[in-house]
């Protein structure tokens, strides 16, 4: 009986982390705008999840939503509170039809690639939101592509504006979507060319506008010490070899004459008038004629 008490303690320790994880694991989503933008910068059609947490939510917290099984992930970012930017920062991790992260911040956003079906011009592909969490207020709306000749969604939708961008959008009502409850939408467009939209952009500054994928916030913000480091390194190691070639052409003895070569070659007699080098035993300058005196 008293090992049983022993063991006790030891299963309470082993089960904190697991009910710690339990406390910061989210059920519901306070709002989720979900964008489907089709061949937009790929041949597929680019997923957009903007969620935002309840305000009572307590961070960091593990949030789980869908993944489709032929879908390739791009990014998993959270929205800084602070400063409104978006950083690929926080951990994830990807298991059979579910992504799960855990985010610091209430606001998170979710970047992924969704394969769609060719037949000649047209391009069909389905969206469905099936969820383990609660969404009170669920926003979705269909990007059209700009090479786009038509598109229809089914359900369908009366929602059709032309956003400030140049795309056109069909956005359905927003509305909540329980745990456990399905939301679909079919989308059928048909291209009149195979080139994306990103291309066809005439503004290049609005390219980076809504994906992580697109934007400069997508990595941490502020200045990269280590470049900016090993770039004055790399300057100081430059003028300090520049300075030591200078000290030490500075320092050089000056050239050496002929004169002063052939005096050291012939250190022995040189003629006092002339200064040309003679014999030791010589007692005329045979260059001048100049009388010799024996030093």
């Amino acid at each position: 009986m008293q090992r049983n008490y022993l063991f006790l303690p030891i299963l309470f320790a082993l089960m904190l982390p697991c009910i710690a994880h339990a406390q910061g694991k989210v059920t519901a989503i306070d709002s989720l705008f979900i964008d489907l933008w089709p061949d937009y910068d790929r041949t597929s059609a680019l997923v957009l999840l903007t969620g935002a947490l309840p305000a009572n939510t307590k961070p960091p917290a593990t949030v789980t939503l869908p993944f489709p099984e032929k879908a390739q992930l791009h990014a998993v970012a959270r929205i800084d509170s602070s400063d409104g930017g978006m950083k690929d920062d926080i951990l994830s991790s990807l298991t059979p039809g579910k992504l799960t992260f855990t985010t610091p911040d209430l606001s998170f956003r979710v970047e992924y690639y969704l394969p769609y079906a060719v037949i000649n011009n047209r391009r069909t592909f389905s969206f469905t939101w099936l969820a383990d969490v609660s969404v009170s207020s669920l926003t979705l709306r269909v990007q059209k592509p700009l090479s786009a000749s038509s598109l229809i969604t089914e359900p369908a939708t009366k929602n059709v504006f032309r956003g400030e961008d140049g795309f056109t959008y069909h956005a359905f009502p927003v509305q909540a979507v329980p745990a456990g409850q399905s939301f679909s939408v079919q989308v059928d467009y048909t291209m009149t060319t195979a080139q994306l939209s990103v291309d066809n952009i005439s503004d290049p500054g609005t390219r980076a506008q809504g994906s992580v994928a697109n934007s400069s916030l997508n990595t941490k913000a502020g200045i990269n010490w280590t470049i900016v480091a090993a770039v004055v390194g790399s300057i100081i190691i430059v003028i300090l070899f520049v300075w030591r070639i200078v000290t030490r052409s500075g320092r050089a003895s000056p050239p050496r004459t002929e004169h002063a070569r052939i005096k050291s070659q012939y250190p022995s007699k040189f003629c006092p008038n002339c200064d040309n080098p003679t014999g030791k035993d010589d007692r005329f300058c045979s260059t001048c004629g100049a009388a010799l005196h024996d030093e």
